[in-house]
């Protein structure tokens, strides 16, 4: 049976990211800063964990010739879309990785391989990563430069904190957020910009209030 939170295939890689290759319906890509995971092909390496961090839109000459059309039917648009090989690139950050049972939020010790295949994580995913230790893998996240760092937490807090309420993990949104806050406390203004995107996001935090009653 085909595994459908399979979405693409590594096309390249580094020991912090890795780009993906993927074409399929537009509603399916996975979204910006969701958890993803590449079970690595080659013996005895670790399974990674990896942010999304880039969707990008390639085109080619036919999609630009589509484009300065005064005119395109829907079904030459649903064609194009659908039935051509419309160049879909991810970029994924590398954010930890699973080795005999463990986890672990450092760097993996070796890059996928390309065409190693890669999947969406299950919420029972999330909340296992998310949940160990004490937010290591945030460093990664901080540590971003193709795209602002708050922008990825806000996208990444709001769809963990859906999982860990899922599995009535009270209070890990308002861990996570302090220890965002313990890490840049020397950095003000960037500080400021993190919370400010991370209050934009409007993550609930009802599970707090729960737990202490």
């Amino acid at each position: 049976m085909t595994d459908t939170s399979m979405f693409g295939r590594i096309l390249s890689s580094n020991i912090r990211e890795c780009v993906v290759g993927y074409r399929t319906s537009e509603s399916a890509i996975p979204p910006f800063g969701s958890m993803v995971r590449i079970p690595v092909s080659h013996a005895q390496q670790p399974e990674i964990y990896g942010l999304v961090t880039d969707i990008q839109i390639e085109e080619d000459g036919f999609l630009r010739q589509l484009a300065t059309n005064d005119q395109v039917s829907e079904e030459v648009m649903l064609d194009a879309r659908a039935n051509r090989n419309v160049p879909v690139v991810l970029r994924i950050l590398f954010i930890g990785y699973l080795e005999n049972g463990n986890i672990s939020h450092l760097l993996p010790p070796c890059p996928p391989l390309t065409l190693d295949n890669i999947y969406k994580c299950t919420n029972a995913e999330i909340t296992a990563f998310t949940s160990f230790g004490n937010f290591g893998y945030i460093r990664h996240i901080l540590k971003v430069t193709n795209v602002p760092p708050g922008e990825l937490l806000a996208a990444h807090i709001s769809q963990a904190a859906k999982a860990q309420f899922a599995d009535n993990h009270f209070g890990w949104t308002e861990r996570a957020i302090n220890e965002v806050i313990y890490l840049m406390r020397d950095n003000y203004a960037d500080l400021l910009a993190i919370l400010g995107a991370i209050g934009d996001a409007d993550i609930s935090l009802d599970g707090e209030e729960e737990e202490q009653e």
